[in-house]
C-alpha cells in the first residue's frame, strides 16, 4: 500500500522537485563516487542476491536440524518477490528514469528500485532467518541489514539510475516481500 501511495507521490511537483534536488546534489560527485557506489550496488543485482540467499539456506541447512524448505522457501520466495514485485509496479507504473540514465540508454521504468527492492527483500529475510535460528545476534543483523540495504540504495542515487523517491519505494517493497516471507 505505501509503494503505491509513493508511486502516486511522484506526481506531485513537491516530490519531483525533492527527487530534483537530490540528483543535483549527488550530480557533481558522481565521478568520485562511481567505484564505491559500483561495489555497493552489487548487491542487488540479478546474479548476486540469489547467491546471498543459496548462500543463507546452505548456512542453516548445514548448521540446525530440520527440513530444508524451512529455510529455502522464505529466501526463495525473498528473491524472485523481489523480482516480480518490481517488474509489476514497473509495468503498472512507468516513471521516467532521471537524465543520466536516460543519457545511457536506459529506458525502463524507474520506480520501484529493483536492486534496492531485491537487496532489501533478500538481505532483511536472510538476516531475520539468521537471528532466528541463533546464528547471529539481533544487533549485528540490524546494522548488516541497514548498512547494505542504505548502501545499495544510496548507490542507485549515486550512479544515477534512480530518482531518491525510487529507492524509498525499493526499500518499502523489499520489507515488505521480506516480512512476508519471515512470516
Amino acid at each position: 500500500m505505501g509503494v503505491a501511495l509513493l508511486a502516486v507521490a511522484t506526481r506531485f511537483r513537491a516530490v519531483q522537485r525533492m527527487d530534483d534536488l537530490i540528483e543535483e546534489a549527488a550530480g557533481p560527485h558522481r565521478m568520485y563516487l562511481r567505484r564505491a557506489a559500483g561495489v555497493a550496488t552489487l548487491t542487488g543485482e540479478k546474479f548476486v542476491h540469489p547467491v546471498i540467499a543459496a548462500a543463507t539456506a546452505a548456512t542453516l541447512f548445514l548448521t540446525r536440524a530440520g527440513p530444508a524448505l524451512r529455510y529455502v522457501l522464505p529466501l526463495a520466495g525473498a528473491s524472485l518477490g523481489g523480482i516480480i514485485a518490481h517488474h509489476l509496479v514497473k509495468f503498472l507504473y512507468h516513471r521516467p528514469r532521471p537524465q543520466v540514465a536516460l543519457d545511457r540508454d536506459k529506458t525502463e521504468a524507474a520506480y520501484p528500485s529493483g536492486h534496492t527492492t531485491n537487496a532489501t527483500a533478500v538481505v532483511a529475510t536472510s538476516a531475520y532467518l539468521l537471528v532466528r535460528e541463533g546464528l547471529m545476534p539481533l544487533p549485528l543483523a540490524a546494522v548488516c541489514v541497514v548498512a547494505l540495504c542504505l548502501a545499495t540504495g544510496l548507490s542507485r542515487v549515486a550512479l544515477g539510475w534512480h530518482w531518491g523517491t525510487d529507492v524509498l519505494g525499493g526499500w518499502m517493497a523489499g520489507i515488505g516481500i521480506a516480512a512476508l516471507c519471515s512470516w
